[in-house]
């Protein structure tokens, strides 16, 4: 009783020295400070965001408040700040606004602030998205090594790829062979379809039962595989590019691809996903421009690029880096069809010339920091015009299993989702 007592005379003693000094009822300030902002954490750019941001004021008057409405933020847009309920401090103290929202870029946003009395700008940063894009790898070998030869860098391959040569005179059937052991090893089967009989011979009409029956047998086989036909259609050196010494209009090879594709399609063949691979340099004797080349969204699935470092192997060659051979053609693809799943189609470098060890480093450091939109690379390990294996030595083998070793570069043969 005696507590309660006292206790009633503090509170009563505490109400009657206050009367003097009433709360207002307006919030007022004498300054908002908008450059020493601060945020429980960084926006990032093209990520969901909730955090608080902190204003500091001084000449504070002890009103207290209501929660404010939304502010969406300029400059870098998608994000809105709220002011949260409070009291102002009597003298210095801070604000209180939850930010929320994705924002569209990385930058500072800014949000236009009224309060107290007094308006300012506050700035945010937000962070541009680091990303760790997902690599995936793939190999090319027709020399006779096991396909499980390659399982052993320790980081298994995706994709195994093949050539697959149409004729006047030779076989046109399906490669079911290679697809049921690439299935078997758990590799997405990569068919390169080579029409070497010319585009105008084989949209004459006198392949269709070919075309068909390969079809059908794609259908068959029931899983899905990569099918890149006519490849590296910008060169001078196969017979869909120059033919008898006469330059294949590009609108031609344009008209075969979606012919090849229609009828595959109307036969069944529905799990081919279609690729379109420019070489990453014109021929010589080969003006015409990629654009003019490309069949349109509803005929490619993914697109391939191919280049080699063919270093001082032939008289007409020199050693080029991995930015050299892909940066120019990277570019392209990127800019004018950036919603497209990219990959290297084939690659290989020689080790005349240069340190091909190094070259290997350099490739893997490439493809993650500037050439992050490539989802998965082939390489062409054989020694054909020049030794392209990065098997030919220890110090090429064991830099090319370096870069497999980074925890970015996984084993999947759906390419991270991207076949299905």
């Amino acid at each position: 009783m005696i507590k309660l007592f006292l206790s009633v005379l503090v509170g009563l003693g505490a109400s009657n020295c206050n009367k003097s000094a009433a709360t207002p009822s307006t919030p007022e300030v004498q300054l908002l400070n908008g450059t020493a902002v601060v945020v429980s954490s960084d926006p990032v750019a093209g990520t969901a965001f909730t955090g608080k941001m902190y204003i500091s004021y001084s000449g504070g008057n002890g009103a207290a408040f209501e929660a404010g409405n939304e502010i969406p933020s300029s400059n870098v847009t998608g994000l809105k700040a709220v002011l949260q309920k409070g009291v102002l401090e009597r003298g210095i103290g801070h604000l209180v606004y939850s930010i929320a929202g994705t924002p569209g870029a990385a930058g500072n946003a800014r949000f236009d602030l009224t309060f107290g009395g007094k308006s300012v700008t506050a700035s945010i940063k937000v962070a541009e998205q680091q990303t760790t894009t997902k690599m995936f790898w793939g190999f090319f070998d027709d020399s006779g090594t096991p396909m499980s030869f390659y399982d052993g860098f320790g980081k298994k391959p995706s994709t195994v790829m093949m050539f697959n040569l149409w004729n006047e005179t030779g076989s046109r059937d399906f490669p079911i062979a290679f697809c049921n052991n690439a299935d078997a090893a758990g590799y997405l089967p990569y068919i390169t379809l080579e029409p070497m009989m010319g585009l105008a011979e084989l949209t004459s009409g006198k392949y269709d039962s070919d075309i068909e029956k390969y079809a059908q047998s794609i259908a068959a086989f029931g899983k899905p595989i990569l099918l890149r036909f006519a490849h590296e259609f910008n060169g001078d050196w196969y017979p869909w590019s120059i033919f008898n010494g006469t330059l294949v209009p590009s609108s031609t090879y344009v008209q075969a691809f979606r012919y090849v594709h229609d009828k595959m399609k109307a036969a069944g063949a529905t799990n081919a996903r279609w690729v379109w691979c420019p070489n990453n340099a014109n021929g010589t004797n080969n003006p015409q421009t990629l654009d003019t080349y490309y069949p349109g969204d509803a005929y490619v699935d993914l697109i391939a690029m191919d280049g080699y470092n063919f270093g001082t192997s032939q008289s007409w060659s020199r050693w080029q880096s991995f930015s050299e051979l892909f940066g120019n053609v990277y570019g392209w693809i990127t800019s004018n069809h950036p919603d497209k799943p990219l990959f290297i189609g084939e690659m290989g470098s020689s080790s005349t010339g240069g340190d091909k060890a190094a070259w290997l480093n350099d490739m893997f450091y490439q493809l993650e920091n500037n050439f992050t939109k490539v989802r998965f690379f082939v390489w062409f390990n054989i020694n054909k015009e020049t030794d392209w294996r990065f098997t030919d030595n220890t110090g090429n083998t064991d830099a090319f299993k370096a870069g497999l070793g980074n925890s970015r570069v996984l084993t999947d043969r759906t390419l991270g989702g991207i076949i299905k």
